[in-house]
């Protein structure tokens, strides 16, 4: 209980959302009290709780990522015979060509955030850091917000 602030921040970093965080925190309690017999082995037990903290953290996300792109999949179906909007197909466009004029490094980058991926992912596959990541997709936003409400 000593650490549940902390773990409670934790999960809410990854999860973004303040029931999923604390369902984390309480799924983690409930795995520590299922191994507490042999808790007395592990050397640190801080840094034990954020790695399972992390791992609940992670697959829980993978869930809430696959239960929207569910209900994303299902809304798109539905509205597949509804007349295709003018303007949200050319933002589409437009979004398609802008992204052909940046770096590679850049495009590789919001191609992963459009996918859904996390900065941490992000960062691990390109090798930036996470703060990195985060400055590249809010400058690229804010330029691509000036150009195309200037067209």
């Amino acid at each position: 209980m000593p650490l549940q602030r902390m773990l409670y921040r934790e999960a809410f970093k990854v999860l973004g959302d303040s029931f999923e965080a604390e369902d984390a925190v309480q799924n983690l309690y409930v795995r520590l009290w299922e191994q507490k017999d042999e808790m007395g082995h592990i050397a640190s037990p801080e840094a034990y709780c954020r790695t399972m903290l992390k791992r609940i953290c992670i697959d829980r996300w993978r869930r809430i990522r696959t239960r929207d792109a569910d209900v994303e999949f299902v809304e798109e179906t539905s509205e597949a015979n509804a007349p295709p909007e003018a303007e949200g197909e050319a933002a589409a466009e437009f979004l398609e060509h802008f992204l052909t004029t940046l770096p590679e490094m850049q495009r590789w980058v919001m191609r992963m955030q459009m996918q859904g991926s996390s900065p941490e992912e992000i960062a691990k596959a390109t090798g930036l850091t996470e703060g990195n990541i985060k400055v590249i997709v809010s400058r690229i936003r804010k330029r691509f917000k000036e150009l195309y409400y200037k067209r």
